[in-house]
């Protein structure tokens, strides 16, 4: 499965209120942990991130030691886990790197997730289990579960998928026009089983937001320093090829020039694609904000790059900008259509409604503007 329907298992347990515990098992860097400290910041659940690899028995089963008698021992709970008073009633707890930790470790934590409790603790009645482990092909430390700790749980295997990483993460956090166009165009590079040639170095989501974030701070691969620090992220081959992606395409039209007028929209297909993702991105803190939240100035800001979109020639790279819009933040984006009143932005979404994935829409609200569009 992927991650996004990983995550829709974990919410469905949340919402109507079963506490199975689940485990998702994947390769290093798709975004398991992540997808849950979505989910907590969803729902309002604080996410206990525990890292069983780097614990001890002790530190997860608790302490047995004498009460002041010397008539019977007391159990000593760890102070890591949940506590309603500290944490809120709603919690997640986050067992992660359930396969690489010892046996003995597993253990410790089999009562926990069996019974809800360990010694005289009792996890809270609010908190979920959800457990993340690596696979056994995973080229990582691997130790099985049990079979009875396995059957403790939901257990789900996730795969990397391009599509849900660039329309639920990618599009949604500013991540680099030309990470997320490089990656449309060679989607198999998102996430490299095994590491080059016995490197420690492959791609996964996890290295490419790295990249990003390099070329946020300078985008210019013509750099040593820069191409190694790619190369240093995702391993030796996939980096090399996309410094010269990127040299084949850093004098395009960037989406600040396109926004003041000062550039027209470029010719290649290329370069048209990487600039839609840029306008995409400038939008990206809608993903962030509640729609009652954003300021008008904000707002305008929507508004300018869903004009600019209109001035690209070709219909289908306005299209897809748009979807790349109402993917980070659906209502917002629709609502924007509704305030601006445009006769032909209105048309056009009309004609090209099914391609927007608009065709069951009702609109925001009871709007009497937005379902006239249907009539």
């Amino acid at each position: 499965m992927t991650i996004k329907e990983f995550g829709d298992c974990v919410e469905y347990n949340i919402e109507h209120n079963i506490k199975h515990a689940i485990l998702g098992l994947g390769a290093p860097g798709v975004g398991k942990s992540q997808i849950i400290r979505q989910i907590g910041k969803k729902y309002g659940y604080k996410v206990i991130d525990i890292r069983l690899a780097q614990m001890s028995e002790v530190e997860i089963g608790g302490l047995i030691y004498p009460n002041e008698s010397r008539t019977k021992t007391v159990w000593l709970s760890p102070e890591i886990l949940p506590d309603e008073e500290r944490d809120g009633k709603n919690t997640i707890l986050l067992l992660d790197e359930i396969t690489s930790c010892t046996k003995r470790v597993q253990v410790a934590a089999y009562q926990l997730i069996l019974d809800r409790r360990v010694g005289q603790y009792q996890l809270p009645e609010g908190t979920f289990v959800v457990a993340l482990g690596n696979r056994e092909d995973d080229d990582g430390v691997y130790i099985q579960l049990a079979g009875p700790l396995a059957d403790r749980f939901e257990i789900h295997y996730i795969e990397p998928n391009f599509e849900d990483w660039k329309n639920d993460f990618a599009l949604k956090n500013g991540v680099h026009p030309f990470v997320v166009n490089y990656l449309t165009f060679k989607p198999s590079a998102l996430h490299n089983q095994k590491a080059e040639g016995g490197s420690m170095v492959f791609a996964t989501p996890r290295s490419w937001v790295r990249v990003s974030d390099i070329l946020n701070f300078d985008p210019d691969v013509t750099k040593p320093v820069i191409r190694h620090k790619i190369i240093g992220n995702v391993g030796e081959v996939e980096g090399n090829q996309f410094v010269e992606y990127c040299k084949q395409f850093r004098n395009v039209v960037t989406a600040d020039d396109f926004l003041s007028g000062k550039s027209g929209a470029p010719r290649s297909p290329e370069e048209i694609s990487i600039l839609v993702s840029s306008l995409i991105n400038k939008a990206s803190f809608l993903g962030t904000v509640s729609w009652s939240m954003i300021t008008d100035e904000q707002k305008r800001q929507v508004e300018k790059i869903i004009r600019a979109l209109f001035r690209i020639p070709q219909a289908e790279y306005t299209v897809v900008g748009l979807k790349g819009l109402l993917a980070i933040n659906r209502e917002a984006v629709k609502s924007v259509f509704l305030q601006m009143d445009d006769t032909e932005i209105m048309q056009f979404i009309t004609k090209h409604r099914y391609a927007l994935g608009l065709e069951e829409e009702t609109g925001v609200g009871s709007s009497k503007k937005w379902l006239a569009m249907w009539e």
